[in-house]
Protein backbone atom coordinates (compact mmCIF):
# COMPACT_ATOMS: atom_id res chain seq x y z
CA UNK A 1 0.00 0.00 0.00
CA UNK A 2 2.78 2.30 0.88
CA UNK A 3 3.91 1.74 -3.27
CA UNK A 4 0.67 3.06 -4.42
CA UNK A 5 0.67 6.71 -3.99
CA UNK A 6 4.35 6.96 -5.85
CA UNK A 7 5.35 7.71 -9.52
CA UNK A 8 5.36 3.99 -10.68
CA UNK A 9 3.82 3.74 -13.84
CA UNK A 10 4.31 -0.69 -13.66
CA UNK A 11 5.01 -2.93 -11.26
CA UNK A 12 5.99 -6.39 -12.10
CA UNK A 13 4.58 -9.30 -10.43
CA UNK A 14 6.89 -12.23 -11.37
CA UNK A 15 6.78 -15.92 -11.00
CA UNK A 16 10.26 -15.94 -10.30
CA UNK A 17 11.21 -19.24 -9.90
CA UNK A 18 8.29 -20.74 -12.23
CA UNK A 19 6.67 -22.68 -9.59
CA UNK A 20 3.08 -21.22 -10.24
CA UNK A 21 0.14 -23.03 -12.40
CA UNK A 22 -2.15 -21.13 -14.02
CA UNK A 23 -5.05 -21.31 -11.90
CA UNK A 24 -2.69 -20.00 -8.71
CA UNK A 25 -1.59 -17.09 -11.24
CA UNK A 26 -5.04 -16.34 -12.01
CA UNK A 27 -6.33 -15.78 -8.49
CA UNK A 28 -2.87 -14.11 -7.48
CA UNK A 29 -3.12 -11.78 -10.10
CA UNK A 30 -7.13 -11.28 -9.96
CA UNK A 31 -6.96 -10.58 -6.60
CA UNK A 32 -4.18 -8.01 -7.28
CA UNK A 33 -6.30 -6.29 -9.92
CA UNK A 34 -9.10 -6.00 -7.70
CA UNK A 35 -7.68 -4.31 -4.94
CA UNK A 36 -5.42 -2.08 -6.97
CA UNK A 37 -7.57 -1.09 -10.15
CA UNK A 38 -5.80 2.07 -10.62
CA UNK A 39 -2.21 0.66 -10.77
CA UNK A 40 -0.51 -0.96 -13.76
CA UNK A 41 0.72 -4.65 -13.14
CA UNK A 42 3.08 -6.87 -15.22
CA UNK A 43 3.59 -10.62 -15.28
CA UNK A 44 6.64 -12.02 -15.62
CA UNK A 45 7.20 -15.67 -16.42
CA UNK A 46 9.67 -18.39 -16.25
CA UNK A 47 9.35 -22.05 -17.70
CA UNK A 48 10.82 -24.74 -15.24
CA UNK A 49 7.78 -26.66 -14.76
CA UNK A 50 6.68 -26.19 -18.92
CA UNK A 51 4.30 -23.44 -17.77
CA UNK A 52 4.85 -20.04 -18.86
CA UNK A 53 2.21 -20.26 -21.58
CA UNK A 54 -0.18 -21.34 -19.88
CA UNK A 55 0.35 -18.81 -16.73
CA UNK A 56 0.78 -15.97 -18.66
CA UNK A 57 -2.21 -16.89 -20.77
CA UNK A 58 -4.47 -17.24 -17.31
CA UNK A 59 -2.71 -13.54 -16.30
CA UNK A 60 -4.20 -11.89 -19.32
CA UNK A 61 -7.42 -13.26 -18.54
CA UNK A 62 -7.09 -12.24 -14.77
CA UNK A 63 -6.65 -8.89 -16.10
CA UNK A 64 -3.21 -8.24 -16.05
CA UNK A 65 -2.33 -5.34 -18.05
CA UNK A 66 1.47 -6.39 -19.56
CA UNK A 67 3.62 -9.50 -19.47
CA UNK A 68 7.20 -10.08 -20.38
CA UNK A 69 8.26 -12.42 -23.25
CA UNK A 70 11.32 -13.49 -24.71
CA UNK A 71 11.56 -15.13 -28.66
CA UNK A 72 12.32 -18.92 -28.61
CA UNK A 73 11.48 -18.43 -24.92
CA UNK A 74 15.05 -17.75 -24.14
CA UNK A 75 15.69 -16.78 -20.70
CA UNK A 76 17.29 -17.58 -17.21
CA UNK A 77 17.21 -21.77 -16.74
CA UNK A 78 14.27 -23.36 -18.22
CA UNK A 79 13.79 -19.71 -19.81
CA UNK A 80 10.60 -17.38 -20.22
CA UNK A 81 7.42 -17.14 -21.96
CA UNK A 82 7.67 -17.15 -25.77
CA UNK A 83 6.70 -14.35 -27.35
CA UNK A 84 4.87 -16.54 -30.58
CA UNK A 85 3.18 -18.99 -27.96
CA UNK A 86 1.69 -16.04 -26.12
CA UNK A 87 0.76 -13.87 -28.90
CA UNK A 88 -1.37 -16.89 -30.41
CA UNK A 89 -2.54 -18.21 -27.64
CA UNK A 90 -3.90 -14.96 -26.35
CA UNK A 91 -5.76 -14.51 -29.43
CA UNK A 92 -6.93 -17.66 -30.37
CA UNK A 93 -8.18 -18.48 -26.42
CA UNK A 94 -9.18 -14.82 -25.17
CA UNK A 95 -9.59 -13.32 -28.61
CA UNK A 96 -7.10 -10.66 -27.69
CA UNK A 97 -5.00 -9.26 -30.42
CA UNK A 98 -1.49 -7.86 -29.60
CA UNK A 99 -1.50 -6.27 -32.54
CA UNK A 100 2.04 -8.32 -33.40
CA UNK A 101 1.97 -9.60 -36.92
CA UNK A 102 1.73 -13.35 -36.86
CA UNK A 103 2.76 -14.26 -40.32
CA UNK A 104 6.66 -12.75 -39.13
CA UNK A 105 6.86 -14.62 -35.91
CA UNK A 106 7.93 -17.91 -37.53
CA UNK A 107 10.81 -15.37 -39.40
CA UNK A 108 12.18 -13.72 -36.14
CA UNK A 109 12.18 -17.06 -34.13
CA UNK A 110 14.74 -18.32 -36.79
CA UNK A 111 16.82 -14.75 -36.95
CA UNK A 112 16.84 -15.09 -33.27
CA UNK A 113 18.04 -18.88 -33.49
CA UNK A 114 20.53 -18.33 -36.34
CA UNK A 115 22.24 -15.68 -33.63
CA UNK A 116 22.24 -16.85 -30.08
CA UNK A 117 23.33 -19.84 -28.86
CA UNK A 118 19.78 -21.22 -28.47
CA UNK A 119 18.68 -23.87 -30.68
CA UNK A 120 14.95 -24.20 -31.06
CA UNK A 121 13.23 -27.95 -30.15
CA UNK A 122 12.14 -29.38 -33.91
CA UNK A 123 8.64 -29.76 -31.74
CA UNK A 124 8.40 -26.64 -30.13
CA UNK A 125 4.55 -24.83 -31.10
CA UNK A 126 4.63 -22.43 -34.02
CA UNK A 127 8.40 -22.41 -35.00
CA UNK A 128 9.64 -26.19 -34.63
CA UNK A 129 10.97 -27.73 -37.41
CA UNK A 130 7.91 -30.12 -37.16
CA UNK A 131 5.28 -28.28 -35.58
CA UNK A 132 3.22 -28.64 -38.78
CA UNK A 133 4.74 -32.06 -40.06
CA UNK A 134 2.16 -34.99 -40.17
CA UNK A 135 3.65 -38.46 -40.01
CA UNK A 136 0.58 -40.85 -39.70
CA UNK A 137 -1.44 -41.66 -42.74
CA UNK A 138 -4.51 -41.27 -41.02
CA UNK A 139 -4.28 -37.87 -40.50
CA UNK A 140 -2.96 -36.82 -43.91
CA UNK A 141 -6.20 -38.84 -45.30
CA UNK A 142 -8.19 -36.89 -43.23
CA UNK A 143 -6.82 -33.75 -44.43
CA UNK A 144 -7.32 -35.01 -48.10
CA UNK A 145 -10.34 -36.00 -47.22
CA UNK A 146 -11.79 -32.42 -46.38
CA UNK A 147 -9.31 -30.89 -43.49
CA UNK A 148 -10.77 -33.51 -40.52
CA UNK A 149 -7.30 -32.26 -38.60
CA UNK A 150 -7.60 -28.09 -39.08
CA UNK A 151 -7.39 -26.10 -36.34
CA UNK A 152 -7.37 -22.70 -36.22
CA UNK A 153 -3.23 -22.86 -35.54
CA UNK A 154 -3.17 -23.09 -39.37
CA UNK A 155 0.69 -23.16 -40.69
CA UNK A 156 -0.21 -20.37 -43.37
CA UNK A 157 -0.67 -18.05 -40.18
CA UNK A 158 2.54 -18.22 -39.82
CA UNK A 159 3.97 -18.44 -43.61
CA UNK A 160 4.69 -21.52 -43.59
CA UNK A 161 3.22 -24.66 -44.91
CA UNK A 162 2.00 -28.16 -43.33
CA UNK A 163 3.99 -30.98 -44.52
CA UNK A 164 3.46 -34.77 -44.51
CA UNK A 165 6.56 -36.91 -43.73
CA UNK A 166 7.49 -40.34 -44.75
CA UNK A 167 7.99 -43.01 -42.14
CA UNK A 168 6.96 -45.86 -40.11
CA UNK A 169 2.91 -44.79 -39.88
CA UNK A 170 2.80 -43.48 -43.16
CA UNK A 171 0.31 -44.11 -45.58
CA UNK A 172 -0.94 -43.71 -49.32
CA UNK A 173 -2.10 -40.07 -48.80
CA UNK A 174 1.43 -39.02 -47.11
CA UNK A 175 3.07 -40.60 -50.45
CA UNK A 176 0.75 -39.01 -52.25
CA UNK A 177 1.40 -35.54 -51.01
CA UNK A 178 4.93 -35.60 -51.24
CA UNK A 179 5.18 -37.05 -54.80
CA UNK A 180 2.47 -33.79 -55.94
CA UNK A 181 4.86 -31.88 -54.42
CA UNK A 182 7.82 -32.56 -56.51
CA UNK A 183 6.02 -33.36 -59.46
CA UNK A 184 6.39 -37.32 -59.53
CA UNK A 185 3.19 -39.83 -61.33
CA UNK A 186 3.67 -43.07 -60.26
CA UNK A 187 0.95 -46.35 -61.03
CA UNK A 188 -0.42 -48.25 -58.38
CA UNK A 189 1.60 -50.84 -58.01
CA UNK A 190 4.32 -48.55 -58.24
CA UNK A 191 2.98 -46.26 -55.05
CA UNK A 192 2.49 -49.77 -53.10
CA UNK A 193 5.74 -50.55 -53.97
CA UNK A 194 7.53 -47.39 -53.20
CA UNK A 195 5.32 -47.09 -49.66
CA UNK A 196 6.47 -50.85 -48.72
CA UNK A 197 10.26 -49.63 -49.08
CA UNK A 198 9.68 -46.26 -47.08
CA UNK A 199 8.39 -48.54 -44.04
CA UNK A 200 11.14 -51.49 -44.13
CA UNK A 201 13.81 -48.32 -44.49
CA UNK A 202 12.03 -46.69 -41.42
CA UNK A 203 12.14 -49.27 -39.16
CA UNK A 204 16.31 -48.90 -39.51
CA UNK A 205 16.85 -45.33 -39.30
CA UNK A 206 14.89 -42.20 -39.08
Amino acid sequence: DCLREENIKRFMLPDTLGILHPSQVYDFIKGMVLRYPELRFDFHAHNDYGLATANTIAAVEAGIKGVHCTVNGMGERAGNAPLEEVVVGIKDFLEIDTGIREEGLYSLSKTVEAFSAYRIAANKPISGENAFTQTAGIHADGDRKGNLYASRLLPERFNRKRQYSLGKLSGRSNLEYNLEEIGIELTKEQKKSVLARVIELSDKKK
